[in-house]
């Protein structure tokens, strides 16, 4: 489950029935759940939901005149058998309110009723970090901090990069990247680079093999820009032992741009394609908004 740095809560809430998720309003929700589920699908799109909401005018001796009906329909989409996500609710109701006094968010929202499964609560808090969204959750309004998508981004290549290779590329990203060992191999071989930011923990590169499954994400992205070879770049936090906090936010933002550097620089060298640390495609128009976030 592609949790990151703990994410924060802001001030309590009036409580709600069930967990919800609030994104700007026209947010593609079904490509969100297609980077984490295969099989994600819609029982009821948006669309046929807004048709069956159609104004029905009902007319006859029996109703006394003309009477205008809304039935209330809600689209429904599948992330996997058995769990729903409902919405976009009409109207938001308390969670859009809740969210947009608490977090900040504009007005033009929309709001979709979560089911009580956890990995759906993970894919949401994922989504709602990606989309610039807020999940709210038993009164409670989880804000996911940007900054934490890059604490792991990873080019997935078609083709195979030995640490020599990542190095010549990281050559300008990280001019003090320098080879180390850092897992308990019978030989002294480098298997990693790693690059120190003094105050701000360090940033270490990884090559390696993808899953025999890849993520789901990848299947959208041209064929040409993906292969099972990867190639990691990691954070590492300066206090590994302390629990996030405010230092280590600042650390991670200090250390963004570094972060963003080095994954162009593989991607672009590599052929490959990007995800975060949430499994999302990162394009560089993400990678600027997360580096510049505050």
């Amino acid at each position: 489950m592609p949790w990151t740095v703990a994410d924060r809560l802001a001030a309590p809430a009036a409580v709600l029935p069930a967990p919800h998720l609030v994104v700007p309003a026209g947010t593609d929700l079904f490509a969100a759940a297609r980077a984490w589920y295969d099989g994600a699908r819609w029982l009821l799109s948006p669309d046929d939901a807004h048709a069956a909401a159609l104004p029905v005018v009902a007319t006859g001796a029996r109703f006394r005149g003309a009477r205008t009906e809304t039935p209330l329909v809600v689209a429904r989409l599948e992330l996997a058998a058995g769990v729903v996500v409902d919405g976009p609710l009409t109207p938001g109701g308390p969670a859009a309110a809740v969210a947009v006094a608490h977090a900040g968010l504009r007005p033009d929202v929309d709001t979709y009723r979560l089911p009580d499964d956890p990995t759906a609560a993970a894919w949401a808090t994922a989504a709602a970090r990606h989309v610039g969204g807020v999940v709210v959750i038993g009164g409670q309004v989880l804000v996911p901090r940007p900054h934490d998508a890059l604490v792991r981004l990873t080019a997935y290549a078609p083709n195979p990069a030995g640490l020599a290779d990542v190095a010549s590329l990281l050559r300008t990203a990280l001019p003090s990247a320098r080879p180390v060992r850092t897992t308990a191999a019978t030989t002294d071989a480098a298997d990693a680079l790693r690059h120190d930011l003094d105050y701000d923990g360090a940033v270490v590169v990884r090559t390696g093999e993808a899953d025999a499954v890849m993520p789901p994400a990848l299947r959208a992205v041209d064929w040409r820009r993906v292969g099972p070879h990867t190639c990691t770049v990691t954070w590492l936090s300066p206090n590994p032992d302390d629990d996030p906090g405010s230092l280590d936010l600042m650390s991670l933002r200090r250390a963004a741009p570094w972060l963003v550097r080095a994954a162009r620089a593989l991607r672009d060298g590599l052929g490959g394609t990007l995800l975060d640390a949430d499994g999302f495609v990162a394009d560089d128009a993400t990678l600027g908004a997360l580096a510049a976030a505050r």
